[in-house]
Protein backbone atom coordinates (compact mmCIF):
# COMPACT_ATOMS: atom_id res chain seq x y z
CA UNK A 1 0.00 0.00 0.00
CA UNK A 2 1.34 3.40 -0.97
CA UNK A 3 1.42 5.68 2.07
CA UNK A 4 -2.08 7.00 2.87
CA UNK A 5 -2.53 10.11 4.96
CA UNK A 6 -5.11 10.51 7.69
CA UNK A 7 -6.88 13.05 5.51
CA UNK A 8 -7.00 10.71 2.50
CA UNK A 9 -8.25 7.82 4.64
CA UNK A 10 -11.03 9.95 6.09
CA UNK A 11 -12.04 11.18 2.63
CA UNK A 12 -12.11 7.62 1.32
CA UNK A 13 -14.16 6.37 4.26
CA UNK A 14 -16.57 9.30 4.07
CA UNK A 15 -17.15 8.72 0.35
CA UNK A 16 -17.99 5.09 0.98
CA UNK A 17 -20.40 6.07 3.73
CA UNK A 18 -22.04 8.74 1.58
CA UNK A 19 -22.56 6.14 -1.13
CA UNK A 20 -24.26 3.98 1.51
CA UNK A 21 -26.54 6.91 2.40
CA UNK A 22 -25.10 7.48 5.84
CA UNK A 23 -26.69 10.71 7.14
CA UNK A 24 -23.51 11.65 9.01
CA UNK A 25 -20.78 10.23 6.82
CA UNK A 26 -17.96 12.61 7.78
CA UNK A 27 -18.57 12.33 11.52
CA UNK A 28 -18.95 8.56 11.25
CA UNK A 29 -15.65 8.30 9.38
CA UNK A 30 -13.88 10.30 12.09
CA UNK A 31 -15.34 8.19 14.89
CA UNK A 32 -14.48 4.95 13.13
CA UNK A 33 -10.90 5.99 12.42
CA UNK A 34 -10.43 7.04 16.04
CA UNK A 35 -11.79 3.66 17.09
CA UNK A 36 -9.41 1.97 14.66
CA UNK A 37 -6.45 3.64 16.34
CA UNK A 38 -7.77 2.57 19.74
CA UNK A 39 -8.10 -1.05 18.63
CA UNK A 40 -4.39 -0.98 17.88
CA UNK A 41 -3.57 0.45 21.29
CA UNK A 42 -2.72 3.91 20.01
CA UNK A 43 -3.88 7.21 21.48
CA UNK A 44 -5.68 9.49 19.07
CA UNK A 45 -8.33 12.19 19.34
CA UNK A 46 -10.24 14.43 16.97
CA UNK A 47 -7.87 17.36 17.41
CA UNK A 48 -4.91 15.17 16.45
CA UNK A 49 -6.79 13.93 13.40
CA UNK A 50 -7.09 17.51 12.23
CA UNK A 51 -3.65 18.82 13.18
CA UNK A 52 -1.86 15.68 11.93
CA UNK A 53 -4.06 15.13 8.90
CA UNK A 54 -1.05 14.78 6.56
CA UNK A 55 0.59 12.04 8.65
CA UNK A 56 0.79 8.59 7.10
CA UNK A 57 -1.23 5.90 8.85
CA UNK A 58 -0.11 2.29 9.03
CA UNK A 59 -1.55 -0.32 6.72
CA UNK A 60 -2.94 -2.25 9.70
CA UNK A 61 -4.89 0.75 10.98
CA UNK A 62 -6.12 1.58 7.48
CA UNK A 63 -7.38 -1.96 6.93
CA UNK A 64 -9.08 -1.94 10.34
CA UNK A 65 -10.69 1.39 9.49
CA UNK A 66 -11.98 0.08 6.16
CA UNK A 67 -13.45 -2.98 7.87
CA UNK A 68 -15.25 -0.71 10.34
CA UNK A 69 -16.56 1.44 7.50
CA UNK A 70 -17.89 -1.69 5.81
CA UNK A 71 -19.80 -2.62 8.97
CA UNK A 72 -21.36 0.83 8.96
CA UNK A 73 -22.22 0.51 5.29
CA UNK A 74 -24.11 -2.67 6.13
CA UNK A 75 -26.32 -0.59 8.41
CA UNK A 76 -24.81 -1.31 11.81
CA UNK A 77 -25.10 1.82 13.98
CA UNK A 78 -21.77 3.48 14.60
CA UNK A 79 -22.43 3.40 18.37
CA UNK A 80 -22.55 -0.39 18.31
CA UNK A 81 -19.35 -0.51 16.29
CA UNK A 82 -17.34 1.75 18.60
CA UNK A 83 -19.18 0.68 21.77
CA UNK A 84 -19.89 4.14 23.19
CA UNK A 85 -22.41 6.98 22.99
CA UNK A 86 -22.40 10.40 24.61
CA UNK A 87 -25.43 11.36 26.70
CA UNK A 88 -25.80 14.46 28.86
CA UNK A 89 -22.09 15.13 28.45
CA UNK A 90 -21.18 11.65 29.73
CA UNK A 91 -19.62 8.83 27.73
CA UNK A 92 -21.67 5.66 28.09
CA UNK A 93 -20.86 2.14 27.02
CA UNK A 94 -23.40 0.55 24.67
CA UNK A 95 -23.86 -2.89 23.20
CA UNK A 96 -26.27 -4.39 20.70
CA UNK A 97 -28.28 -5.75 23.64
CA UNK A 98 -29.46 -2.27 24.64
CA UNK A 99 -31.18 0.64 22.94
CA UNK A 100 -28.78 3.39 21.89
CA UNK A 101 -29.41 6.50 24.04
CA UNK A 102 -30.87 9.32 21.95
CA UNK A 103 -30.42 13.03 22.33
CA UNK A 104 -34.20 13.38 22.58
CA UNK A 105 -34.10 11.56 25.92
CA UNK A 106 -31.95 14.33 27.35
CA UNK A 107 -35.13 16.46 27.42
CA UNK A 108 -36.66 14.40 30.22
CA UNK A 109 -33.41 14.36 32.21
CA UNK A 110 -33.02 18.13 31.90
CA UNK A 111 -36.62 18.66 33.02
CA UNK A 112 -36.16 16.42 36.07
CA UNK A 113 -32.96 18.24 36.98
CA UNK A 114 -34.95 21.51 36.91
CA UNK A 115 -37.64 20.08 39.17
CA UNK A 116 -35.44 18.15 41.59
CA UNK A 117 -34.93 19.37 45.14
CA UNK A 118 -31.15 19.40 45.07
CA UNK A 119 -30.84 20.35 48.73
CA UNK A 120 -32.39 17.14 50.04
CA UNK A 121 -31.86 13.43 49.48
CA UNK A 122 -33.93 11.97 46.68
CA UNK A 123 -35.02 8.42 45.93
CA UNK A 124 -35.48 7.72 42.21
CA UNK A 125 -36.45 4.68 40.13
CA UNK A 126 -35.43 4.53 36.46
CA UNK A 127 -37.70 1.88 34.98
CA UNK A 128 -36.56 0.09 31.78
CA UNK A 129 -33.10 1.55 32.28
CA UNK A 130 -31.24 -0.08 29.36
CA UNK A 131 -27.74 1.42 29.29
CA UNK A 132 -28.58 3.33 32.46
CA UNK A 133 -28.40 6.62 30.56
CA UNK A 134 -31.12 8.30 32.63
CA UNK A 135 -30.05 6.75 35.94
CA UNK A 136 -26.36 7.53 35.48
CA UNK A 137 -26.91 11.10 34.32
CA UNK A 138 -29.33 11.83 37.18
CA UNK A 139 -26.87 10.28 39.61
CA UNK A 140 -24.04 12.35 38.18
CA UNK A 141 -25.88 15.67 38.33
CA UNK A 142 -27.83 15.01 41.57
CA UNK A 143 -25.15 14.13 44.12
CA UNK A 144 -27.70 13.58 46.90
CA UNK A 145 -29.88 11.17 44.92
CA UNK A 146 -30.14 7.40 45.43
CA UNK A 147 -31.24 5.74 42.20
CA UNK A 148 -32.52 2.25 41.38
CA UNK A 149 -32.01 1.35 37.73
CA UNK A 150 -34.48 -1.41 36.80
CA UNK A 151 -34.58 -3.73 33.80
CA UNK A 152 -35.67 -7.28 33.02
CA UNK A 153 -32.73 -7.91 30.66
CA UNK A 154 -29.55 -9.37 32.17
CA UNK A 155 -27.54 -7.96 29.25
CA UNK A 156 -28.97 -4.49 29.80
CA UNK A 157 -28.21 -4.64 33.52
CA UNK A 158 -24.63 -5.69 32.78
CA UNK A 159 -24.23 -2.68 30.47
CA UNK A 160 -25.90 -0.40 33.02
CA UNK A 161 -23.61 -1.67 35.78
CA UNK A 162 -20.54 -0.94 33.69
CA UNK A 163 -21.72 2.63 33.17
CA UNK A 164 -22.47 3.04 36.87
CA UNK A 165 -18.90 1.98 37.73
CA UNK A 166 -17.43 3.98 34.86
CA UNK A 167 -18.74 7.16 36.44
CA UNK A 168 -18.04 6.17 40.05
CA UNK A 169 -21.69 6.04 41.09
CA UNK A 170 -21.82 2.54 42.56
CA UNK A 171 -22.55 3.85 46.06
CA UNK A 172 -25.73 5.65 44.95
CA UNK A 173 -26.94 3.99 41.75
CA UNK A 174 -27.92 0.32 41.83
CA UNK A 175 -28.88 -1.91 38.90
CA UNK A 176 -31.77 -4.21 39.86
CA UNK A 177 -33.45 -6.97 37.87
CA UNK A 178 -37.23 -6.87 37.91
CA UNK A 179 -40.15 -7.37 35.54
CA UNK A 180 -41.30 -3.76 35.90
CA UNK A 181 -42.44 -3.36 39.52
CA UNK A 182 -43.12 -7.05 40.23
CA UNK A 183 -39.99 -7.68 42.29
CA UNK A 184 -39.67 -4.23 43.86
CA UNK A 185 -42.48 -4.20 46.43
CA UNK A 186 -40.78 -7.00 48.36
CA UNK A 187 -37.65 -4.83 48.53
CA UNK A 188 -39.40 -2.07 50.46
CA UNK A 189 -40.35 0.25 47.61
CA UNK A 190 -43.72 1.46 48.91
CA UNK A 191 -44.90 5.08 48.94
CA UNK A 192 -41.34 6.29 49.55
CA UNK A 193 -40.03 7.20 46.08
CA UNK A 194 -39.61 10.81 44.99
CA UNK A 195 -39.47 10.11 41.25
CA UNK A 196 -40.25 7.29 38.87
CA UNK A 197 -38.92 7.96 35.39
CA UNK A 198 -39.15 5.69 32.38
CA UNK A 199 -38.28 5.60 28.71
CA UNK A 200 -40.16 2.35 28.03
CA UNK A 201 -40.60 0.43 24.78
CA UNK A 202 -43.25 2.41 22.91
CA UNK A 203 -43.27 1.35 19.26
CA UNK A 204 -46.54 -0.36 18.21
CA UNK A 205 -45.77 -3.95 17.24
CA UNK A 206 -46.97 -3.58 13.65
CA UNK A 207 -44.91 -0.39 13.16
CA UNK A 208 -41.57 -2.01 13.95
CA UNK A 209 -41.24 -3.41 10.43
CA UNK A 210 -41.47 0.15 9.10
CA UNK A 211 -38.53 1.43 11.15
CA UNK A 212 -35.22 2.19 9.46
CA UNK A 213 -33.03 -0.88 8.97
CA UNK A 214 -30.34 0.39 11.35
CA UNK A 215 -32.98 0.31 14.12
CA UNK A 216 -35.15 -2.73 13.38
CA UNK A 217 -32.25 -4.94 12.25
CA UNK A 218 -29.80 -4.08 15.02
CA UNK A 219 -31.49 -2.70 18.14
CA UNK A 220 -33.07 -5.19 20.58
CA UNK A 221 -36.75 -5.93 20.00
CA UNK A 222 -37.31 -6.09 23.76
CA UNK A 223 -36.47 -2.38 23.98
CA UNK A 224 -38.70 -1.38 21.06
CA UNK A 225 -41.97 -3.33 21.18
CA UNK A 226 -44.62 -1.50 23.18
CA UNK A 227 -47.47 -3.86 22.30
CA UNK A 228 -50.32 -3.57 19.82
CA UNK A 229 -50.80 0.19 20.26
CA UNK A 230 -47.39 0.97 21.77
CA UNK A 231 -48.94 1.88 25.12
CA UNK A 232 -48.72 -1.36 27.13
CA UNK A 233 -45.85 -0.22 29.34
CA UNK A 234 -47.41 3.17 30.04
CA UNK A 235 -50.53 1.49 31.37
CA UNK A 236 -48.64 -0.88 33.69
CA UNK A 237 -46.07 1.64 34.94
CA UNK A 238 -48.71 4.32 35.54
CA UNK A 239 -50.76 1.88 37.61
CA UNK A 240 -47.94 0.31 39.63
CA UNK A 241 -45.88 3.46 40.14
CA UNK A 242 -48.80 4.87 42.14
CA UNK A 243 -47.97 2.30 44.84
CA UNK A 244 -44.36 3.42 45.27
CA UNK A 245 -44.31 7.19 44.62
CA UNK A 246 -44.84 9.34 47.69
CA UNK A 247 -47.51 12.05 47.74
CA UNK A 248 -46.32 14.97 45.63
CA UNK A 249 -43.69 12.80 43.94
CA UNK A 250 -43.11 12.73 40.19
CA UNK A 251 -43.99 10.27 37.44
CA UNK A 252 -42.07 11.06 34.23
CA UNK A 253 -42.30 9.35 30.84
CA UNK A 254 -40.55 9.72 27.54
CA UNK A 255 -43.13 9.27 24.78
CA UNK A 256 -43.32 8.86 21.03
CA UNK A 257 -43.97 12.05 19.06
CA UNK A 258 -47.62 11.13 18.46
CA UNK A 259 -48.46 9.58 21.85
CA UNK A 260 -48.93 12.67 24.01
CA UNK A 261 -52.72 12.66 24.22
CA UNK A 262 -52.97 8.90 24.65
CA UNK A 263 -50.45 8.75 27.49
CA UNK A 264 -51.98 11.80 29.16
CA UNK A 265 -55.35 10.02 29.06
CA UNK A 266 -53.87 6.88 30.62
CA UNK A 267 -52.39 8.91 33.48
CA UNK A 268 -55.57 10.95 34.03
CA UNK A 269 -57.84 7.92 33.96
CA UNK A 270 -55.73 6.18 36.61
CA UNK A 271 -56.98 8.82 39.08
CA UNK A 272 -53.65 8.81 40.93
CA UNK A 273 -51.94 11.90 39.53
CA UNK A 274 -52.43 15.64 39.02
CA UNK A 275 -50.79 18.60 37.25
CA UNK A 276 -49.94 16.68 34.10
CA UNK A 277 -47.80 18.49 31.57
CA UNK A 278 -46.40 17.46 28.19
CA UNK A 279 -43.06 18.92 27.08
CA UNK A 280 -41.72 19.18 23.54
CA UNK A 281 -38.29 18.39 22.17
CA UNK A 282 -36.12 20.74 20.12
CA UNK A 283 -38.05 19.78 16.99
CA UNK A 284 -41.31 20.93 18.57
CA UNK A 285 -42.62 17.38 18.96
CA UNK A 286 -44.16 15.93 22.13
CA UNK A 287 -41.36 14.15 23.96
CA UNK A 288 -42.06 13.73 27.67
CA UNK A 289 -44.87 13.89 30.21
CA UNK A 290 -44.52 14.74 33.88
CA UNK A 291 -47.24 14.23 36.49
CA UNK A 292 -47.43 14.44 40.26
CA UNK A 293 -48.75 11.76 42.63
CA UNK A 294 -51.88 12.68 44.57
Amino acid sequence: MVGITIKAALQSGARMLMNCNSPSAILDAELLLLHGYGLHGLSMNKIKLITNCNDIISEDIYQTFMALVEQRCQGKPVQYIIGVQEFMGLELEVSDKVLIPRGDTEIIVEKLLELADKENSLSIIDMCTGTGAIAVSLGHYLPRAAITAVDISDEALECCSRNIFKHGLQNRVKAVKSNLFQDLTSKGFTNNIDMVVSNPPYIPTDDISELSSNVKDFEPMLALDGGRDGLDFYRIITRDAACVIKSGGILAFEIGYNQGQDVMSIIKESGSYYDLECYKDLSGLDRCIIAYKK
